[in-house]
């Protein structure tokens, strides 16, 4: 009895799918979630992808690929494959490249920090890259967790916030008055606007004008003119610090359309200074 011929195989049926390569590029680690029992949906912020969204199967229990690893504020490689939906990633690995350790042993510090990664996570559109962000974001953390007093912290937290602007597209125009165009040297007493710059007192104050100590225009356009390597170097006078804060965090709420409580926890750290008193 002749046996039928087994049908034959197609080229689909030979041909190895292929499996896609893991993407691998360095990320700092912006937020994590809990998913079920065991998983971890990981928020990062690369140079290549901007902002994005990686789930760490068994990121919990994992004694090996993650242990220790998912940390908001650690500096990661990060391998990572195309999820099911475009915006989400499946984490495969990870390796350490920067702890920012001392940022955990000051809660100050802590707190300081706090505003570079709700920043980061809040005012970047997912898949959009902002290399230089990165890098600035980087930068203050490192200078955060060598910071010994609260001053030294908070200027750096406003020169991020103040540099920041200018690195997702928003801006600071502290050159010339927004209303009249009269430019900053022939300004004596200029105000800070939530519309995006300075105004001078010649023209009528509006609901988005700030009244600001003197020299707070100036540092912060230091802050925004700076080469990067020098940014390091610059510190605010502690009467600055508060006020400059405080306007910063108004202007970064209204721009992302987010309460950022990060903001309102590292202003509690900076006293209000006393107004000055005559003495009789």
């Amino acid at each position: 009895m002749n046996r039928p011929a087994p049908p034959s195989r197609g080229p689909a049926m030979t041909r190895a799918v292929a499996l896609p390569e893991p993407r691998r590029f360095s990320a700092l680690v912006l937020r994590l979630r809990p998913v079920g029992e065991s998983d971890i949906m990981v928020d990062l912020f690369s140079r290549e992808l901007g902002r994005l969204t990686g789930l760490a199967k068994g990121g919990k229990r994992s004694q090996k690929r993650f242990f220790g690893l998912l940390l908001a504020g650690h500096h990661l490689e990060v391998s990572l494959l195309p999820g099911r939906r475009d915006d989400l990633w499946l984490l495969q690995g990870a390796r350490l490249i920067a702890s920012h350790l001392g940022l955990r042993q000051d809660y100050r510090r802590l707190l300081c920090a706090g505003p570079v990664l709700e920043l980061l996570l809040r005012a970047a559109a997912p898949h959009d890259p902002h290399p230089r962000a990165l890098d600035l974001a980087l930068m203050t953390l490192a200078r955060l967790e060598r910071a010994e007093d609260v001053h030294e912290m908070a200027s750096a937290l406003v020169i991020f916030l103040a540099r920041l602007l200018g690195e997702m597209g928003y801006g600071l125009g502290l050159e010339s008055c927004l209303h009249c165009g009269r430019p900053l040297a022939q300004v004596a007493a200029p105000r800070l606007s939530l519309a995006g710059g300075l105004a001078c007192p010649q023209c009528p104050p509006t609901p988005h004008d700030r009244q600001v100590p003197p020299g707070l225009v100036k540092s912060l356009g230091s802050a925004l003119s700076l080469e990067p390597p020098a940014l390091g170097r610059l510190s605010l006078s502690p009467a600055l610090l508060r006020p400059g804060l405080g306007f910063l965090s108004d202007f970064w709420r209204q721009v992302t359309g987010h309460d950022l409580p990060s903001l309102g926890l590292a202003l509690d750290l900076l006293p209000p200074f006393p107004s000055r008193r005559k003495t009789l």
